[in-house]
């Protein structure tokens, strides 16, 4: 077991787990050391002793909790961040790039400048670099992150009316799948099945684990089954009341019975 604690850096809404040097509270703010400068974080999840191999075998280090000088610097760095943001949009204007700044982000020393973008494919960002280290007069890197990735760090509110899933409390994204949409029976034409990163909502993974385990004790859809009226065909379920309507024969009548009214064949 190894002593952790989860943190989150302000323009990223990614959990890391890194090595404490004392006891945090949630909320509290810390400085990390890494090897591109010292970053600013906020603790998310306070010290916790987690199994050593589902961590990484690298881990950054907590070098002290932040002292009012951190905080100065590290609200003059977004900023600063902000006064850049016309200038580099130009500078990839410049170069005909098809991206999109996302953010831009220092560490408290401001030898890096950690630059965040989108783009559908591959991007040829060489002079761009070059440009873009002679503006800032140090290091730059950029990431290229996909539509979630970009909803996760700009946060927003669901279809649900909450704030976003994942820039709230996920760390890692959960794996969704068309699967799961048709264990809930929902469409994915009907447009309310989609984050405002345009894939899958997040959430549908959540409650995935119950409509499986529910439909197990459910007649497939178009199975034949014996009801009071007679033999039918399976037309729907409802997990909830765990009812299923049948369709007879005329095709016209459609009846709702619960499972215990059935008589399931085969």
């Amino acid at each position: 077991m190894t002593e952790v604690i989860g943190i989150k850096y302000e323009e990223n809404g990614q959990i890391f787990y890194v090595l404490p040097d004392k006891m945090y509270d949630k909320n509290a703010l810390v400085v990390v050391r890494l090897n591109k400068g010292d970053r600013l974080a906020q603790v998310v999840r306070p010290n916790e002793d987690l199994d050593t191999q589902t961590l990484p075998a690298k881990m950054a280090t907590v070098l002290r909790a932040a002292r009012s000088q951190d905080i100065e610097r590290h609200h003059a760095n977004l900023d600063h961040a902000q006064q850049n943001i016309t200038s580099v949009k130009e500078l990839i204007a410049k170069h005909n790039l098809d991206m999109k700044l996302v953010n831009i982000a220092f560490p408290l020393d401001r030898s890096h400048v950690f630059i965040t973008f989108t783009a559908e494919q591959r991007v040829d960002f060489r002079q761009l670099l070059k440009d873009l280290a002679a503006h800032f007069k140090a290091r730059i890197e950029l990431r290229q992150v996909n539509s979630r990735e970009e909803a996760k760090i700009y946060g927003g509110l669901g279809p649900c009316g909450r704030p976003l899933c994942c820039s709230t409390f996920l760390g890692d994204f959960p794996p969704v799948s068309i699967k799961m949409l048709k264990n809930q029976n929902l469409s994915l034409s009907s447009g309310k099945t989609t984050g405002l990163c345009g894939r899958l909502l997040c959430c549908l993974s959540f409650e995935d684990d119950f409509y499986q385990e529910a439909k197990q004790r459910f007649p497939d859809y178009g199975s034949i089954v014996q009801t009071k009226e007679g033999s039918g065909t399976v037309a729907g379920m409802d997990v909830f009341s765990e009812t299923v309507k049948v369709r007879f024969d005329d095709k016209s009548t459609l009846l709702t019975y619960s499972l215990e009214e059935l008589i399931i064949n085969g």
